[in-house]
């Protein structure tokens, strides 16, 4: 059984909120999270507190079969278009990284190295200064797989993850998020790995690690 204290502190991680427990900001309009024992349903701050509520009742309702749960995100959907049109639906499973783990030689990056992003990895140059665990595996000189704290909290902090094109399919990714991992566990925070259902390169990272799923999660986005 997952620490509901986890699951809360995770899901104040991803999203800000206010003294309700509203998403603010760029949030998504919905969001849930979901064990066999703990339901964790948010709501945007700008959405009525009627359809709130609803949204909230729904998300309570038992759920065994796949089946339901995929009857569940129809009902949110309709739900929320009296709010506005579908514009996203992400649907996937979070991870906790076990003890340390790491599958081959990774590099730390800091402001002493942040070159090695320059030749394709560029993007993430910005999120150097913010001084939180980015691990990479270097090849020839250069980074060509990264994975970074994108979302962190003193007690959970959430994996980025990208591979070059002409790096991918061989271990990488696997490598540099138990490299990450370990990092995260060193700072004393949990690392949390999260995928969608039909990303099958991330969920192929996964299972080479041998990571077990501690949530699913949903959320959908509208045309406001």
């Amino acid at each position: 059984m997952v620490d509901p204290r986890l699951l809360h502190d995770l899901a104040e991680t991803l999203f800000a909120s206010d003294e309700r427990g509203r998403l603010l900001g760029v949030s998504p309009r919905l969001h849930v999270l979901r064990t066999d024992d703990l339901v964790i349903c948010r709501c945007h701050a700008e959405l009525p507190d009627a359809l709130a509520d609803r949204l909230a009742g729904l998300a309570a309702r038992p759920r065994g079969r796949p089946s339901e749960l995929a009857g569940a995100y129809a009902d949110y959907a309709a739900a929320l278009t009296l709010a506005g049109s579908v514009k996203t639906i992400r649907a996937g499973l979070l991870f906790a990284i076990p003890d340390p783990l790491t599958e081959g030689e990774v590099v730390a990056i800091t402001s002493a190295n942040v070159d090695l992003l320059r030749a394709g990895l560029d993007e993430w140059v910005p999120d150097v200064g913010a001084g939180l665990p980015m691990l990479a595996a270097v090849v020839g000189g250069r980074a060509v797989s990264i994975c970074a704290s994108v979302r962190a909290s003193p007690t959970v902090h959430c994996a980025g993850v990208e591979t070059l094109p002409d790096y991918r399919g061989y271990g990488l990714a696997a490598r540099v998020v138990g490299g990450w991992g370990r990092a995260v566990q060193a700072a004393g925070a949990t690392p949390i790995y999260g995928t969608t259902f039909d990303n099958l390169a991330s969920l192929g990272v996964a299972r080479r690690l041998g990571l077990r799923p501690i949530a699913s999660e949903f959320s959908i986005e509208i045309h406001r």
